[in-house]
């Protein structure tokens, strides 16, 4: 059995642990989900007809969808987290790339006849990459073993324990949600999960409901959180933490106004397990930000470090005995991110240091030289959203341009266009400003730059 399976059952005979998993509409405790979860793996591995199947489940966020993680987890089985409510080609393509030996989705448990099965891999988690953001499915097995090394130490850095109730409105398909629910169970943690699109839109409401302690999510869910109606967060949230891209110090602050005490800022991607960094803020810190950008904390969480790589370009590198061997399928979009050896991954994220503390500026390929000096774009964006609060893509068109996608129709692009002079150098003003409806995104709350790059060349 895997140290994770020990670490997972030993929850229910914890002292006072009064850990529960519940959705909208089901609720089960520490000892019924090790016992569901068990019965699930016996019919996983008789309907695939191996001892140790790749399943692949196609469940929304619900407390059958955890059975079926632990499931995996206390049979090492390998599994891979297929959203429902994502697009029946993007379903399709994933299950074509995964080839797994069994499907567990609402109509029950099937197999999959291939010529390709990959049940002979070691047994983990396959989390889907975003690689350089957009592009065909990707998609990288973290062992057991790993997550196992991991767990105790993200779940200190989001000061987790059995008396915090977590609450998640991601699929399990995303990395970071992945991540939150194994810190929590291994923390011995209640979890509260909604599927619901209202409560994804209004997550402080959900909160409220369930009565959470601890919330992570992108940051562009802060937008969706300030804008609810009410004033200030649950009383019992104390714990806001941020993940899958860069927080500013002015989207920190807004969380702080919310009445939350502490926000934990992380950094990590899908091909290294977890996060690799991560920096606590108390409300009323000085909040330091290089190119807008909030810190990621001092590079280390249990055996995983991050690094800044001057002979690379300043790229931040993370390193660990416990990284994936690589691809399980697919393949970045671009150069990043990037193994070298079996224990570095490159990311290909910017990074600074000011002191002891690293900063993730964003990707590197997001660099354009403009009249003999260089626009990081990520920054630029950032700068526009820390000053104004507005959500933007600048992508640069063949001819040397620049065109900002800027996010929600009523926006004055008159006023907006006065004003960015004062926060934007002149060789980083936009050339062109684009209204759109709505940014594309990708599950996981980042930017489709893919998506976004046609849009803003389309405009220009």
């Amino acid at each position: 059995m895997n140290p994770l399976a020990e670490r997972i059952r030993s929850v229910r005979t914890r002292p006072r642990s009064q850990a529960v998993i519940a959705d909208r509409r089901t609720s089960v405790g520490a000892d019924g989900l090790v016992g569901a979860a068990e019965e699930l793996r016996l019919a996983l591995v008789a309907a695939a007809g191996v001892p140790r199947p790749l399943v692949a489940v196609s469940l929304p966020l619900s407390t059958d969808a955890v059975v079926a993680l632990v499931a995996a987890i206390l049979g090492d089985l390998s599994v891979c987290f297929v959203d429902p409510s994502a697009a029946e080609e993007h379903r399709r393509s994933l299950l074509q790339a995964l080839h797994p030996d069994v499907v567990l989705d609402r109509s029950g448990i099937r197999a999959v006849a291939s010529s390709t099965s990959r049940s002979g891999v070691e047994a983990g988690y396959v989390a889907m990459s975003s690689g350089s953001t957009g592009g065909g499915p990707k998609g990288v097995l973290s062992s057991w073993a790993g997550i196992d090394a991991f767990v105790p130490h993200g779940a200190a850095a989001l000061d987790l324990d059995a008396s915090s109730v977590w609450a998640e409105v991601s699929h399990l398909s995303y990395d970071l949600a992945m991540t939150n629910l194994l810190v929590a169970l291994a923390a011995g943690s209640s979890l509260h999960l909604s599927g619901s699109l209202g409560d994804r839109l209004r997550p402080l409401g959900f909160c409220a409901r369930v009565e959470a302690t601890h919330l992570r999510l992108a940051p562009r869910f802060i937008d969706l959180a300030a804008n609810e109606r009410g004033a200030g967060s649950p009383r019992t949230l104390r714990l806001w933490g941020s993940g899958g891209d860069r927080l500013s110090a002015a989207d920190a602050q807004r969380v702080f106004d919310l009445g939350v005490a502490t926000v934990v800022n992380t950094y990590g991607t899908s091909e290294t397990i977890g996060f690799a960094s991560a920096a606590r803020f108390d409300a009323g810190d000085d909040l330091q930000t290089v190119h807008g950008a909030l810190g990621i904390g001092r590079g280390a969480v249990g055996a995983w470090r991050t690094s800044l790589l001057p002979e690379a370009a300043d790229m931040l590198a993370i390193e660990s005995p416990h990284l994936p061997g690589g691809y399980l399928f697919g393949s970045p979009n671009g150069e990043f991110p990037r193994w070298e050896g079996s224990e570095r991954v490159l990311t290909g994220d910017l990074g600074a240091r000011r002191g002891e503390e690293l900063f993730c500026l964003g990707r590197a390929g997001r660099r354009v030289k403009r009249s003999a000096s260089f626009v990081d774009l990520d920054a630029l964006d950032a700068e526009v959203k820390q000053a104004f609060g507005l959500a933007t893509f600048t992508a640069a068109t063949p001819e040397g341009g620049l065109v900002s996608l800027v996010e929600g129709p009523s926006t004055d692009l008159g006023d907006l266009r006065r004003r960015l002079p004062t926060v934007l150098r002149p060789d980083s003003l936009p050339d062109l400003l684009v209204p759109v409806a709505q940014l594309p995104r990708l599950g996981n709350g980042k930017i489709d730059q893919a998506a976004a790059q046609l849009l803003a060349a389309n405009a220009g």
